[in-house]
This record gives structure tokens, C-alpha cells and sequence, in this order.
């Protein structure tokens, strides 16, 4: 099928008197550099509405034209888009709506050519190719209602999403090439996540899943995204028992993929909009190809669900050589987490390294805030140091605190190694009477995202020694000693969280 788009312009005439003129120019995808390609240009006799004969060409990869000959006259200018396109808009035509049936030579103006002269049409045409689908629940049944949202390879929105009809399809126009990822999600709280049929590689169908992305190109209409929406959930075995938020705090992880986790900080603040408690939920693992990674999100704890947006960065480097200039921050993904108990939780997530799953259960513990202390505790002394620390000078790195005991502490220091790469240290110590603590970190290695982890490749080695000076609530002071290329140093560093029902 083809849609005509009428471009023209009325242009006056040059004084030279040579019997042939040249009409060129270039045509657009409007808002954009993308040259629209390949174009039909055809030149009309105004005055009867023919084809001249000869005056045709089509445009050139970069979206320019010419037509050379062109005998002294008044003439109107098509271009022919060719393939399934729903419709395009003609700026030259003063914005004028143009489809397959109002796309009409008698209804525009023209152009006059004489004298030898160059009329130039530079053409900004909106493409709108259909861009469409199902979505289904895991009985194949349709969803209707389901928000499909539009993102490109870089995690920018595209306006706008579209609800799913009764038998839900969607669709919508994609107004130029590019490649796209698809969402699908319900209005939240929903018991549905996203996954794409099994003959799909988009692996869990967010905005920066793994896979293949949907590449749209100009003139196809595209309504092969079908997505399944599963419900999925915990363990049913494990009891849901409310407790008092703060309770949360603390570390999170799966005893079958031992060498990574999950930290969680409740805050002493509303969470955004004052809906909630807002929650930062660090999460220490490994890339795909089996380097260490980690992720901050922020977002809020609404009941037992806590609901983030996760950010990874690089670029910076190990102590004196750190610059805050050089840390490159990215949207990784999105982390749903639901508190079933105390102690057992439930995680789903989809980013940059893939999507999945899986049952977390309580690591660590802040003294005081542990499933069995009273649900109204407030904590102080050391326990009410926990939280994260760092240098606002050196933004981008710092530490995670966690008193488990008055003088018990687990350290993890988020920071880069050598190389620029992302590096994460974990260790155990002890605080003394006067406020220092010493404690051996260790750091993992052999780990890797996702369904390709196995706690039987994580080895964990000795890194080097961090010793803490604490002093008020709100200043300390570290120094490190380590094997080369790590060396030595030492700086001061603040409080930069502060977790619920803590008083110091």
C-alpha cells in the first residue's frame, strides 16, 4: 500500500530567461536528521493535475533529491512514501493532515519554475509506521488494561503508552527507525511481571533487558510483540506476617547463591510524595562476564513491598587517583522487593545485565532493630551509627555500616579497582571503648549475573585492612592498607544516611 504526502510551496520567479530549471532539495523525518529514504519525488502539471513525463526520481540515501529539466512552469510536487505506512504529515503543505485519500494535487499550491532558475523542497514528513501487539496472561488469555510503555536503546521514554484492549492488543505509530524496547506492566501494586513468550529473546521485556531489541524500520507495519504476563510469586509454604518497617534493615540474600546480596536501609524520611518510608537497597554482585558489580536504588517502602530504581556507574578510580568528575552514572534497571516476615523476602528484577527472581533471606541484622526486639525500639550508642558513609568530595564510592552488635561490625566499601572498574570489599570487625574499629576486607570474585551464577565458582580473597575512627554522629574517618596497586591512604567521611528508629 502506498500513502502520498503533498509537499509544495509557491515560489517566485527569477528574472534570468533560460527555458529549464532544476526543483531539489531533501526530505526528513520530521524533528529529526534521519533522512526519510526512499522517496518518490514526481513533478505534476498544475494546471491539469498529469505526471510530466521524465520529471521523477527517487531520493537518495541521504534524503536528497534533484530533478534536472525541467521546462518553464507552474508544477506541484508529490512525494511517495512506498510500503505499509498508516500516515504522514506534510509540514510544506502549512501542517495540513495528508492521507491516502485527502494526499490530493487539486487541494495545494504549486511551484513556479522558470528562467534556468533552482527550486529548492526541503520536505519534513512525520512517519508513522504501526508498531503493535498482544498481551496475554500465562493461560494465553488476553489482559485488558496493561500499560505498554516505549523505550530506545539508551532507556529514554518515548510518549506515549497505550492500554490494551479487551482482547489485548494494543498499538500505536512509531514515528521514525530506530530500535526499541517494550514494557508491559499493570498499575501497581499488581501480582504481574512481565515475560515475553518463550520464541522471544527479550528476556524479561524492560527497558534495558538483555536481548535483541525490536528494530522498527521505515514503512513496516510491526505487530509481532506479544508479551506474557505471568504471575509469579514466593515460596506459598513461607508465612506473610507484618513488622514494624525498620525492621528491614539490614543484609538480604539467597544461601544457594552465596557471594552476593542485597543491602537495605528503611530511612528515618517519607518516601517520595509522602507515600510510605523511602528505602535504599544496595545490591553487590557481578556483571555477565563475571566482573563485580554494584548497584544503588532509592525508592519507597510502601507496607512490605519496596519498590527502587537501580543506578551503576564507572569510570572512577581507586584512592588518591579518585575524581568525582570522572563517575559516570547510568540507569540500570528496577528492583521489586516484598518483605514476606522478619526474615524471608522476595525479589524481582529487570536491567541492564538480564531479569529474573529469587527468595532472599535475612543475613544481617541491626542490634536492636532484629526480628526479635520490640517493634517501637529505638536504637543508639553504635547500633545508631549504621547507615552509609561517605566523602562528599570523593561522590560516587563509600561505605555501608551495619552494626550487628554494640561492638560488632560488617563493613562493605562499594569503591574501583585499578583498572576503572566497579570493585566491592566486605569484611568483619570488631569497634573498641574509644570508637576504632579494624576489619579485614575481602573481596569476591568468580561470581557471575543472573541464571549463570554458581556459589561454587565465588572465591573470596584476602584484599587488605580498613580501620575506622568514629567520632560524633556524623564524622569519622578511615585509612586503608593494602597489597600494591591499592597501597595506602586514608580519608574523613560523613553520615549520608540515617536509618528509622535510630537516635544517635
Amino acid at each position: 500500500m502506498i500513502r502520498t504526502i503533498c509537499a509544495v510551496l509557491l515560489l517566485g520567479a527569477s528574472t534570468m530567461a533560460m527555458a529549464e530549471g532544476t526543483i531539489d532539495g531533501w526530505v526528513r523525518v520530521h524533528g529529526h536528521a534521519y533522512p526519510l529514504h526512499p522517496v518518490t519525488v514526481r513533478v505534476y502539471d498544475a494546471a491539469t493535475g498529469e505526471a510530466v513525463p521524465g520529471l521523477v526520481t527517487e531520493n537518495n540515501p541521504d534524503g536528497t533529491y534533484q530533478i534536472t529539466g525541467v521546462p518553464n512552469g507552474e508544477y506541484k510536487v508529490h512525494y511517495d512514501a512506498h510500503g505499509e505506512v498508516s500516515r504522514y504529515l506534510d509540514e510544506l503543505a502549512g501542517s495540513v493532515y495528508c492521507d491516502a485519500a485527502a494526499c490530493d494535487i487539486a487541494n495545494t499550491g504549486s511551484v513556479i519554475v522558470v528562467n534556468d532558475d533552482t527550486r529548492t523542497l526541503n520536505a519534513n514528513l512525520l512517519e508513522g509506521a504501526i508498531f503493535g501487539g498482544r498481551v496475554v496472561d500465562g493461560s494465553s488469555r488476553p489482559l485488558e488494561g496493561v500499560t505498554v510503555e516505549f523505550f530506545d536503546e539508551h532507556g529514554e521514554p518515548y510518549c506515549c503508552g497505550r492500554l490494551t484492549d479487551e482482547n489485548g492488543r494494543w498499538q500505536r505509530p512509531m514515528y521514525f527507525p530506530a530500535s526499541y524496547y517494550v514494557l508491559a506492566r499493570y498499575a501497581d501494586p499488581s501480582p504481574f511481571r512481565p515475560r515475553l513468550w518463550a520464541d522471544d529473546d527479550c528476556s524479561g521485556c524492560d527497558v534495558t533487558a538483555t536481548g535483541s531489541p525490536i528494530d522498527i524500520p521505515y514503512f513496516v507495519n510491526y505487530n509481532g510483540i506479544n508479551i506474557r504476563l505471568i504471575e509469579v510469586g514466593p515460596d506459598p509454604s513461607i508465612e506473610i506476617r507484618d513488622v514494624a518497617q525498620q525492621k528491614y534493615s539490614g543484609s538480604w540474600f539467597n544461601p544457594e547463591r552465596d557471594g552476593e546480596g542485597f543491602i537495605v536501609e528503611v530511612l528515618d524520611r517519607e518516601g517520595p510524595g509522602g507515600v510510605g518510608q523511602e528505602v535504599v537497597v544496595f545490591w553487590f554482585t557481578y556483571t555477565p562476564d563475571g566482573e563485580q558489580a554494584w548497584m544503588v536504588g532509592t525508592g519507597t517502602l510502601n507496607g512490605r513491598v519496596a519498590e527502587v530504581e537501580f543506578e551503576i556507574t564507572e569510570g572512577a578510580s581507586f584512592g588518591s587517583l579518585f575524581s568525582a568528575a570522572d563517575v559516570v552514572r547510568e540507569r540500570w534497571g528496577a528492583l521489586r522487593l516484598e518483605f514476606l516476615n522478619c526474615n524471608h523476602g522476595h525479589a524481582q528484577y529487570a536491567g541492564a545485565f538480564g531479569s529474573g527472581q529469587l527468595d532472599v533471606t535475612r543475613l544481617s541484622a541491626i542490634e536492636g532493630l532484629d526480628c526479635g526486639d520490640p517493634a517501637g525500639e529505638v536504637i543508639s550508642g553504635n547500633p545508631a551509627l549504621s547507615g552509609a558513609w561517605f566523602n562528599p568530595a570523593r561522590d560516587g564510592q563509600g561505605f555501608i555500616l551495619e552494626f550487628t552488635g554494640e561492638s560488632n561490625l560488617l563493613a562493605y566499601w562499594f569503591t574501583y579497582g585499578a583498572d576503572g572498574g566497579q570493585m566491592w570489599l566486605l569484611g568483619l570487625g570488631n569497634v573498641d571503648e574509644e570508637g576504632n574499629a579494624s576489619v579485614n576486607m575481602l573481596q569476591a570474585s568468580g561470581g557471575r549475573f543472573g541464571d549463570r551464577f554458581n556459589a561454587e565458582d565465588v572465591s573470596l580473597q584476602a584484599w587488605g585492612d580498613v580501620s575506622f575512627q568514629f567520632g560524633a554522629c556524623d564524622d569519622a574517618s578511615y585509612n586503608w592498607t593494602a597489597p600494591q596497586p591499592y597501597g595506602s591512604g586514608g580519608f574523613n567521611i560523613t553520615r549520608l544516611t540515617v536509618l528509622k528508629n535510630s537516635d544517635c
